[in-house]
Order: structure tokens, then C-alpha cells, then sequence
């Protein structure tokens, strides 16, 4: 059902970039999503097809990234523990966990 859901958004977002770009349809569509968002994919693209037929979807998958407020480092958080993998400070700040992105779309 989650996937359901999020090849409904996908499509409304897309045809959202397609109309700002003078378009009534489109014809592929290019997104990240992140992997903390626990979306699987192959579902995603099956249900796709039944939101949006004949579309093409491409699917990123992206890595969650952090940064530490203490030491300023970039690193990919580890989930249960959301510590920075250089100074084990608590204090970071996620940048990309579950976001869904539309990169490009083909119209």
C-alpha cells in the first residue's frame, strides 16, 4: 500500500513539473528516493505502471548522509545508533533519510 501511495505522489509531482514547463503530459520520470524511506522498489515501479501506464520510471536510491554539528564531518549515519562515525558526537544533523525527489521527467 505504501508504494501505492508513493506512485500516486510521484505522478502528481511529475505532471506538476510538466504543466510549469507548458505540458499537459509526459513520458519518463527520473527520481531519488531515499533509502531510509523503506520503499521497495521493484513494487514501486509495478505500481507505477498502473498510475501512470506506459510512463517510464527510474528509480536512484539514495544512502541517508549526516553531518556533525561538533566535528563537521559528512558521513552516512548508521540507524540505530545516528552517531558521528569520527567523534561519536550525538549532536548531527540528518541531510538526506527519506526524501523523494523528481530529478527529471521526459515530456
Amino acid at each position: 500500500m505504501h508504494e501505492v501511495h508513493t506512485a500516486r505522489k510521484i505522478a502528481r509531482m511529475a505532471l506538476s513539473t510538466a504543466k510549469s514547463q507548458g505540458r499537459s503530459t509526459f513520458k519518463g520520470v527520473r527520481v531519488r528516493i531515499g533509502a531510509w524511506t523503506g520503499i521497495d522498489v521493484e513494487h514501486l515501479k509495478h505500481d507505477f505502471e498502473t498510475v501512470a501506464p506506459g510512463v517510464d520510471l527510474q528509480v536512484e536510491v539514495v544512502e541517508p548522509s549526516a553531518r556533525c554539528e561538533d566535528c563537521g564531518s559528512s558521513f552516512q549515519p548508521d540507524s540505530a545508533t545516528l552517531a558521528c562515525s569520527v567523534c561519536g558526537s550525538r549532536k548531527v544533523r540528518l541531510l538526506q533519510t527519506r526524501d523523494i525527489e523528481v530529478v527529471h521527467i521526459d515530456c
